[in-house]
C-alpha cells in the first residue's frame, strides 16, 4: 500500500530530480527475462531495474556531466536504481560499486 501511495504521489507531481545511488546490475542476470518480460542484455540498451516505478517508464539518469535516458524493464531489492552495465559505463558509473546520481522521471 506505501508504494502505490509513493508511485501515485510521484505521477501527480511535477517531474524533479531525486539522489539516489545507483548500483550496476550483476552480469549473471545477462540473457534471464526480466518482470517486464524483456531479455536482459548486460552491455546492450540502457536499462534499469527500480524497485516500484512501473514497468516501460523512461527515466533521465545523470551522473557529474553525463545525462541518458533509460528504461526501466526490471525490480529489484535495491534501495534506489539498477544500471545495466552499458548505461552505467555511458554514464561514467564504476561497474564494480555504486555511485550518486540523479533521476528525473
Amino acid at each position: 500500500m506505501r508504494r502505490l501511495l509513493l508511485l501515485l504521489a510521484m505521477l501527480a507531481a511535477p517531474a524533479q530530480a531525486r539522489t539516489v545511488t545507483a548500483t550496476v546490475y550483476d552480469g549473471w542476470y545477462h540473457g534471464r527475462t526480466t518482470a517486464c518480460g524483456d531479455t536482459y542484455q548486460h552491455w546492450g540498451s540502457p536499462t534499469a531495474a527500480h524497485p516500484w516505478l512501473p514497468c516501460n517508464t523512461s527515466v533521465r539518469v545523470t551522473h557529474g556531466n553525463r545525462s541518458l535516458m533509460v528504461r526501466i524493464t526490471d525490480r529489484c531489492d535495491c534501495s534506489s536504481i539498477d544500471l545495466s552495465a552499458g548505461a552505467a559505463y555511458r554514464l561514467g558509473v564504476p561497474l564494480d560499486g555504486t555511485a550518486q546520481v540523479q533521476i528525473n522521471h
